[in-house]
């Protein structure tokens, strides 16, 4: 599973600025979960009343999706999160970050 294949499936394009795919150690499979920073809560909630305990088209096997509300809440603060962590575990575990400024996508380092 990608960010890519997130977004297409989910279409969310325009409703958020950030999108964070966690993986494993070694970067083989993800962990299960992502985190998704919408513009408004009204978004969010659309989102939420879309797709909890939805299954995804390319993973039918899977579990639906239980979508909680995360701690950290806003662009910046998850952005300061990830920024914390070293950049050698990110690359390592080749973990996908999607931020959104201005319409355009930077990479963490810019954001």
């Amino acid at each position: 599973c990608t960010c890519d294949a997130l977004l297409q499936e989910w279409g969310i394009a325009g409703t958020f600025d950030f999108l964070y795919l966690p993986r494993s150690a070694r970067g083989r499979s993800t962990l299960g979960y992502a985190f998704i920073n919408f513009f408004t809560p009204a978004q969010a909630s659309a989102f939420v009343a879309q797709w909890e305990s939805r299954r995804f088209v390319h993973l039918p096997h899977h579990r639906g999706l239980s979508i909680t509300l995360a701690h950290r809440q806003g662009l910046q603060a998850n952005v300061v999160e990830l920024q914390g962590k070293p950049a050698r575990e990110m690359r390592s575990r080749r973990c996908e970050v999607v931020i959104i400024k201005n319409g355009r996508q930077v990479p963490l380092s810019k954001a």
